[in-house]
């Protein structure tokens, strides 16, 4: 059978050549794709840094770790929860789905001089239900060093990419921004620093 498609070829030059062409393009395609594969191999797919979220029992924590003393502030004090708040979005490769901003926490329950937690629905609907515990570890009404944010998300997709936005506006009209993300990939667990609610600034 080779004998005869050589003996086909060599009477036919021209086609031979057009097969021996086609053959070769083939051939680097593969290349190409297999060259891409390995560039990828090892990389990433989400960024990760070192922030202050944590993925333990399906539930992502997010931990304040420092406390800014503001000025003009009376008592001095870190970002009172009055004045403060929130917007989440849920990505994927389909699309987004974003909550507006809203108030963050409840200061009232937050202000008891004791450790308090309250709990804040973020997002509702057919794709996912979400909502976070607020934990005021000290009880002083502000968003400050050890107090925590409990992300309950159900069901958590793997490769969505989630988002939470932090607002804080002072009496002058000052504003303190914060942007988190994190995913899921094969299990394990992505937390970075974000910019993906700029494009419009959710709290203006």
């Amino acid at each position: 059978m080779i004998n005869r498609l050589g003996s086909y070829l060599a009477s036919r030059p021209k086609r031979a050549a057009v097969l021996v062409l086609t053959l070769a393009v083939a051939f680097v395609l593969v290349l190409a794709g297999l060259a891409l594969e390995l560039s990828h191999f090892g990389r990433a797919p989400y960024p990760s840094e070192k922030i202050s979220l944590s993925f333990v029992n399906d539930k992502v924590i997010y931990t304040q770790e420092i406390t800014c003393v503001l000025e003009n502030e009376t008592p001095s004090q870190s970002f009172p929860y009055t004045g403060m708040m929130i917007a989440f979005q849920v990505a994927s490769q389909g699309g987004s789905t974003r909550m507006g901003g809203t108030d963050f926490g409840n200061q009232s329950q937050l202000s008891t001089n004791s450790t308090a937690t309250v709990h804040q629905v973020l997002m509702t609907g057919s794709l996912l239900n979400a909502s976070i515990d607020i934990t005021d570890s000290t009880g002083d009404g502000s968003f400050d060093s050890g107090d925590t944010i409990v992300f309950e998300i159900v069901p958590l997709w793997e490769d969505m990419v989630y988002t939470m936005g932090l607002l804080w506006i002072g009496v002058h009209g000052e504003k303190m921004a914060l942007e988190v993300s994190f995913a899921i990939h094969d299990g394990k667990f992505y937390g970075w620093y974000s910019q993906y609610l700029n494009d419009r600034p959710w709290y203006e």
